[in-house]
């Protein structure tokens, strides 16, 4: 084995070996929920009987959210810093001496590693995986912050609101995903109607200014 190729083979093997363990990591937290979806679980033994129903949609759908956040916050960050990390070794190559005497081996790892850090770029961006990573999260967050409002015992005589508070979670993060802008933000209610005045002397109602 010559020298350049006693060069080339372990950079590679490190280049592969990294990418290797972004991958592991990222899919491991993935597949293994935060501590966080346990004690939200706990939290269904709160609820009244009328909410622990509702309750326990609010937990899976939390956690359904959280799971997506997480794997589209692995996609996004693993693109960008893999993408950053095979830029900084594509310039190394180029400076490295040790392999002045094979410059078309150094050129091709060098423009290998530039084209893998382009397309993860391009992935990255095509795919909007950080908008995803957003909408879900903030979606995961309203999730959770309904799920702590089922424990007040007021919640077992507004169960329609509640369900239009997950539509408007849902729809919020839809949104989100294909990238329109949500008219309420993602923990907010339904609009509410304008507050009318006593009608004029011709009896037309009108409506108060907002």
């Amino acid at each position: 084995m010559n020298k350049p190729t006693k060069i080339v083979v372990p950079v590679a093997v490190l280049v592969v070996a990294v990418l290797l363990t972004v991958w592991f990591t990222t899919t491991y937290l993935a597949q293994n929920q935060p501590n966080r979806g346990v004690a939200m679980e706990d939290l269904v033994q709160l609820y009244q009987p009328e909410t622990k129903p509702l309750g326990t949609i609010v937990v899976k759908t939390y956690r359904e959210f959280r799971g997506n956040t997480i794997q589209w916050s692995a996609a996004y960050f693993g693109c960008l810093f893999g993408s950053a990390f095979l830029s900084a070794m594509a310039g190394l190559f180029l400076k490295l001496e040790l392999m002045d005497s094979q410059p078309k081996i150094r050129n091709d790892l060098a423009a290998a590693m530039a084209t893998v850090a382009a397309l993860l770029v391009t992935l990255s961006t095509t795919g909007d995986f950080q908008r995803k990573w957003q909408a879900n999260r903030a979606a995961a967050a309203a999730m959770e912050n309904l799920a702590y409002e089922l424990v007040r015992p007021s919640a077992a005589t507004s169960l329609d609101a509640i369900l239009s508070r997950i539509q408007t979670i849902n729809d919020a993060r839809n949104r989100g995903i294909i990238g329109e802008l949500a008219e309420n933000a993602p923990g907010d209610g339904p609009a509410l109607p304008a507050p009318t005045r006593p009608p004029d002397s011709e009896g037309t109602p009108k409506t108060s200014a907002p």
